[in-house]
């Protein structure tokens, strides 16, 4: 009989046999008995040996519906052998069948598996598991068990611990739990789960790193999403992994991987966890035509350690310069700009004399680039000091082996060295937390990641210069942030052609500035224009795709930090302008002072809301994307709409004068290429861009107006678009009215010699309900444009209902992603610390969390909540089952829904008195005006106030938003308090809340940290788990009471007694009584240890037929849950359950049944004349025997004094006769015998024959 898996192991290779599991459900390895070790043996053990064990190098994985494997020939098995790991699924492999398939499994791989099982006696099985780990690689032991369907290996690749998992999901909420029952999550640890999911999850599942880049879709030819599949997409968010379908070299187009009759489709995946994302290296949907499945092929990159070190030797060759800005460089670099003298008073002159004299007070220092070895070395920490101070140690270990010097100098030296490197760790983790902390934005959260990841992606060297040069208006994108001033400059950024950081101009004396100054005043007063402002060098920058396609490669412009500090200025003076003379109309907000994307987002939202109301009212917006927007623009017209918008004719001739001629040329890697000029467009990188580019497009309002028609009323003001820079949408009430302005739009388009990419431009209708005969089709010029239900604009998800729930859906999946990533910097970064870790949460994560918080955050939000829960009990180390309440409490963690509230009320406080957006001021009059405004209207009640007060305190100028907080804060807490009081959960917690964190967050040690967190927060106490049943509530050691703090403090026989204290003092927050909880877990660890041992032994060498009390149930019939314990725990799997029915059969006896029922029939046969006994009637009577036999056993007293055959005889006093009972205990003793001498280790084997022969006759009883 098999396990509850039907597991098996079987290492091929390895020589001896065996048949099957031992019927117990356990695993056990399988040899083949007389295998001779051949050519092809020898030819894999040496290259086994040849390439070396212990994880030195990379793996190929292997997953595949395989449809059966019975009859499959060596090419299949030859193409098998091609990956180190390999996971089949759906074998059909059953246990009576498995010799033919053992014969050609590869000898070369350790195999492991589960059997098929069959839902019916007709047809072939169904299921099955075989995964193969190649000899050679170390692998370790599993800690848990495994459960059907699902099945993992540790293995040691390159290094690492990965858990290779293949899974075969029939229902995906039965495949989730089991995964997530067996697996143990280690957030550092590498993961790849694998295998046929049956599950479609459309084009959701797009990894992109900077997602208000993208629309958010994962390449795929499958496009369908259906149930199973979001079950599989929303659990894969939620623990933050990643699928590598569509997502990763060698599937940019998202292959299909099921092809059959019912079609293509997509339902085999491969996920990996953020740890294992970098260090796969292509995933590929391989070309078989074995199965209807396609397999999937995973490569793990790796390197070989000769390689490796012929890297390490190449690269320390490799020598570098570069410019200190240490402390002391910094010092020096001012000492020498102090002695410099200028001279020059020429423009072109100017600037070369200060370049040249930059260059002379810099201080350099040549580098040696060093592989692995010198991998400590770039920690950020590690400088010119630490290096001396190791120097100095070294020279002192040498003096003192030499005797030299005392002993008492060298550890005096090695002293220094160490506070020396302690003070620059420091210093580190302090520039590190200020840098966290200065985090606002999600594009600033994952460059900030990235950078951890210490991973960037090489340049293709297949791409030709002049390639670069042809396709260099394509790959453009737009322009990073505008540039600010000298004091807002930032470090270790790469310079322009000149090669002058910003350092330089952040560390330069004041009469370096003052130069500075003197050339930018010789520019604006027309004495000439320096000819390297005019130069910029564009690096390629891989985005994702083909990496030898140029068009995947963006391009970024390095300009010179002198003409960017120039630039800034121009821009401010510029910005001033068009504030003062209102150049630029309310609509658009990019890149304008006291604006931001949440204003365009809030409008939008409020417009389509407040159409929605309306009755069959609609709303059509179409979102623009220009096609490399700041290439594309005209400089002629360009500077025709700055005069036309009223721009005073000095700025646009300075404006003038820098795009008069511009050049630049591309470096890739190494490589440069030749200058180029270039005639149109605007300078990437340069902070006047994006401004420029608003006045070019500033007048699209003005053309829509004059169209006529289009638009939407909000107040007093009508809105036709919405843009920030190059991102725009246009709204209208009809699509009559829509068609009209895209017709209008086409020609401003043409005119202003830009280009739309009608790929990512999209129509989306907002409306209750889409109306049946709907036109739907949107074309721009000839091509069709694609309506969405969904939509990305600003980084804000709009649906077509206008609702929140796919931007707060879209939140959380990005916080949860970047949840896991945060986890693993902040493990190897600040270790245990709880203040630390928590500030990561709240400048990267919460930051991400907040987007559109103005919007949605009135109201509470549990899958918000479900984030920094899952967040705090990572922290804590506690189990997924502890309350969110509980381990805020303990964390002194109000709700989101506080800082989302806050961010939402500030909002309105700041709308109320904008009179420089008239848009917006209109949108906040209506929304007040609206009574169905409920969510706000409960936070306002929630905390203490009518909506119409807030409302009243705001005219009279007050800002709530800081009042409505705090009461919200106060809410919150007494809301956490009352729950706890009221809890079934951890009832006595409140006995150990504090009004500050606790003292023991504080401490170094992470293991006594969560230690202290679990017993406080009642992980460690079986009484807390009122679901489970109350035999599974017992103390884990005595198993005589409930488990409890108390019992185990005082009550437990396995614990020392101790002096009585209250449950508040054992757990006191400062951690006092850390040994006794140390103690526990050690004793609790021994004893279930042995009690295992004990467990298997009685399961071999005691049949339990019935249950054996010390003291009678009371009342007398015993209730259902308790009949239910006791069942579950007298037969604690199917082996016991089966003979036990099989003894009580037995006892029963079938001479029984025959001498009390057979004549009734016969008596029924000759009436009817038919043959109407079958047998069926002896097994249902037999079974209600057994049922007897053990609720007379469960009503007796103590057993343990009774012999077996006097047990038999007082069981069966109204079930047998007076003259069989003599026989029947004997057939019992029997019974009981066999049992037991089938279970010992030496007579397994001979099971089946012994089985097969035995038949007991008494009285005409059957035995088996």
């Amino acid at each position: 009989m098999e396990g509850e898996t039907g597991g098996f192991s079987v290492d091929v290779g390895r020589g001896d046999g065996g048949k099957g599991d031992n019927g117990n459900g356990q695993r056990i390895k399988k040899r083949v008995d007389g295998q001779k070790k051949g050519k092809t043996e020898g030819k894999h053990k040496g290259e086994q040996e040849k390439q070396g064990t212990k994880g030195r190098k990379g793996a190929k994985v292997l997953y595949w519906n395989v449809a059966g494997l019975r009859k499959r020939g060596d090419e299949f098995w030859d193409y098998v052998r091609q990956f180190e790991v390999v996971g089949l699924v759906e074998t059909w492999v059953e246990k009576q069948s498995w010799e033919k398939v053992e014969k050609n499994l590869p000898k070369e791989y350790k195999w492991e598996g589960q059997w098929a099982k069959r839902e019916r006696k007709r047809g072939r099985a169904a299921g099955g598991i075989i995964t193969g780990v190649k000899l050679g690689i170390e692998e370790k032991q599993k800690e848990k068990g495994e459960e059907e369907g699902y099945m993992e290996r540790n293995v040691h690749i390159d290094n690492e611990w990965w858990k290779i998992a293949t899974v075969y999901s029939k229902e995906m909420r039965k495949t989730t739990r089991r995964v997530e029952n067996t697996m143990k999550m280690d957030r550092e640890e590498c993961m790849l789960l694998g295998g046929d999911f049956n599950g479609r999850i459309g084009e959701r599942g797009a990894r992109n790193w900077e997602e208000e880049k993208g629309d958010g879709r994962r390449k795929t030819k499958d496009k369908v999403e259906n149930a199973e599949g979001k079950r599989l997409i929303e659990w894969i968010e939620e623990n933050g992994w990643e699928v590598l379908n569509g997502n990763k070299r060698g599937d940019e187009e998202g292959e299909v991987t099921y092809v059959g009759s019912r079609g293509e489709t997509v339902i085999d995946y491969a996920i990996v966890n953020e740890a294992a994302w970098e260090r796969v290296k292509e995933f590929k949907v391989g070309e078989r035509v074995d199965s209807y499945h396609l397999p999937l092929e995973i490569t793990i990159e790796g390197t070989n350690q000769e390689e490796k070190e012929k890297g390490e030797m190449r690269e320390e060759e490799k020598k570098v310069i570069v410019k200190v800005w240490s402390e002391h460089g910094v010092r020096e670099y001012r000492r020498r700009l102090e002695e410099a003298t200028f001279k020059e008073q020429e423009i072109e002159k100017m600037v070369t004399e200060l370049k040249e004299v930059i260059e002379k007070a810099t201080k350099k220092k040549k580098v040696i680039v060093r592989g692995a070895k010198g991998a400590g070395k770039k920690n950020g920490w590690w400088d010119r000091e630490c290096e001396q101070a190791k120097r100095e140690v070294v020279k002192a270990l040498r003096g003192w082996r030499r005797n030299e010097i005392d002993r008492s100098r060298f550890l005096e030296a090695k002293r220094r060295y160490r506070e020396r490197c302690r003070e620059k760790k420091k210093q580190k983790r302090e520039r590190e937390e200020k840098e966290i902390k200065e985090i606002r934005t999600e594009r600033e959260v994952w460059k900030y990641i990235n950078r951890e990841r210490k991973k960037k992606e090489p340049v293709s060297e297949k791409i030709s210069i002049q390639e670069w040069k042809e396709g260099r208006e394509e790959r453009r994108r737009k322009a990073e942030e505008v540039g600010r001033h000298i004091r807002y400059l930032k470090k270790r950024k790469a310079p322009g052609w000149d090669g002058v950081q910003n350092e330089a101009w952040m560390y330069g004396t004041e009469r370096m500035v003052e130069r500075m100054v003197e050339l930018m005043n010789g520019v604006w007063r027309g004495e000439g224009f320096p000819e390297d402002w005019r130069e910029g060098v564009i690096c390629p920058i891989f985005k994702k795709g083909e990496k030898n396609r140029a068009e995947n490669y963006r391009g970024i412009t390095l300009l010179n930090t002198g003409y960017k500090l120039y630039a800034s200025v121009l821009s401010e003076r510029m910005k001033r302008e068009i504030e003062e003379k209102g150049v630029l109309p309310d609509s658009q907000a990019g890149f304008r002072k006291g604006k931001g994307t949440v204003d365009n987002v809030y409008i939008l939202d409020h417009l389509a809301r407040n159409e929605l109301r309306k009755k069959g009212g609609r709303m059509c917006a179409l979102f623009i994307d220009f096609k490399a927007a700041f290439d594309k623009v005209d400089r002629v017209k360009m500077f025709e709409c700055m005069r036309e918008r009223g721009i005073s004719e000095w700025l646009v001739r300075k404006v003038e004068e820098i795009y008069a001629r511009t050049r630049n040329k591309v470096k890739v890697g190494e490589k440069e290429g030749e200058w180029f000029e270039t005639t149109k467009g605007v300078r990437q990188g340069c902070p006047l861009s994006p401004l420029l580019f608003t006045i070019y497009v500033a007048d699209v309002d003005e053309m829509l107006r004059k169209g006529g028609g289009g638009g939407v009323v909000v107040g007093r003001e009508k809105v036709w678009s919405l843009a920030f820079a190059d991102d725009m949408v246009i709204v209208a009430k009809s699509e009559r009215e829509m068609k009209e302005m895209m017709r209008n739009l086409e020609k401003y388009v043409r005119k202003k010699k830009l280009e739309v990419n009608v790929e990512k431009t999209k129509m989306m209708v907002f409306s209750k309900r889409k109306r049946k005969n709907e036109e739907s089709e949107w074309k721009w010029e000839e091509s069709k444009i694609e309506r969405v239900s969904e939509f990305k604009y600003l980084g804000y998800t709009f649906n077509e209902r206008a609702t929140v729930r796919a931007q707060v859906r879209e939140v959380v999946r990005k916080a949860n992603k970047i949840v896991g990533c945060v986890w693993g910097i902040g493990e190897r970064m600040w270790g245990g610390e709880f203040g630390r870790r928590m500030m990561m949460f709240e400048s990267m994560v919460e930051s991400v969390l907040m987007y559109g918080a103005e919007i949605w955050g009135w109201k509470e939000r549990e899958e918000v909540e479900r984030v920094q829960e899952k967040y705090l009990r990572w922290v804590l180390g506690v189990d997924r089952e502890t309350p969110g309440y509980i381990v805020r409490e303990e964390c002194k963690r109000s709700k989101l829904r506080v800082k989302a509230g806050k961010r939402a009320a500030k909002f309105e406080d700041r709308m109320g008195g904008r009179e420089e957006c008239r848009i917006l001021t209109e949108c906040y009059r209506e929304k007040k005006k609206n009574a169905d405004e409920k969510e706000r209207e409960k936070y306002c009640r929630r905390n203490g106030y009518a909506r119409e007060e807030v409302e009243r305190m705001r005219a009279e100028g007050r800002w709530m938003c800081a009042e409505l907080s705090e009461r919200d804060r106060d809410t919150d807490k007494q809301e956490r308090r009352e729950r706890i009081r009221e809890a079934r959960y951890n009832r006595e917690y409140e006995r150990c809340v504090t009004e500050d964190v606790p003292v023991y967050l504080g401490r170094e040690s992470t293991k006594e940290r969560k230690m202290m967190a679990r017993f406080r927060c009642g992980n460690e106490e079986r009484e807390n788990k009122y679901w489970m049943e109350e035999e599974e509530r017992m103390c884990r050691m005595c198993r005589e009471e409930r488990e409890t703090i108390e019992h185990m403090w005082r009550g437990c026989g396995e614990m020392r007694e101790r002096e009585e204290k209250e449950r508040g003092e054992i757990l006191n927050e400062d951690g006092r009584e850390i040994g006794w909880m140390k103690e526990v877990w050690k004793r609790r660890e021994r004893i279930e240890k042995e009690r295992a041992t004990g467990q298997a032994i009685c399961l071999v060498f005691h049949l339990p037929v019935m249950v054996e009390l010390d003291e009678p149930p009371e009342p007398f019939l015993p209730k259902m849950s308790w009949f239910k314990s006791k069942f579950k725990e007298t037969f604690s799997n199917k082996h016991v359950l089966k003979w036990s029915l099989w003894s009580a059969f037995t006892m029963c006896g079938h001479a029984r049944v025959s001498a009390m029922m057979q004549p009734m029939w016969r008596e029924a046969q000759q009436e009817d004349g038919e043959m109407l006994y079958n047998g069926a009637v002896d097994g249902i009577a037999a079974f209600l025997a057994f049922l007897g036999v053990l609720l007379c056993g469960m009503m007796k007293g103590n057993w343990r004094d009774t012999s077996s055959p006097r047990r038999a005889l007082t069981c069966l006093p109204t079930t047998s006769p007076i003259d069989a009972q003599w026989g029947l205990s004997r057939d019992y003793v029997l019974a009981s015998s066999l049992y037991q001498f089938l279970h010992h280790e030496d007579n397994r084997l001979q099971f089946e024959q012994l089985w097969a022969s035995i038949v007991v006759h008494e009285n005409e009883t059957i035995a088996c």
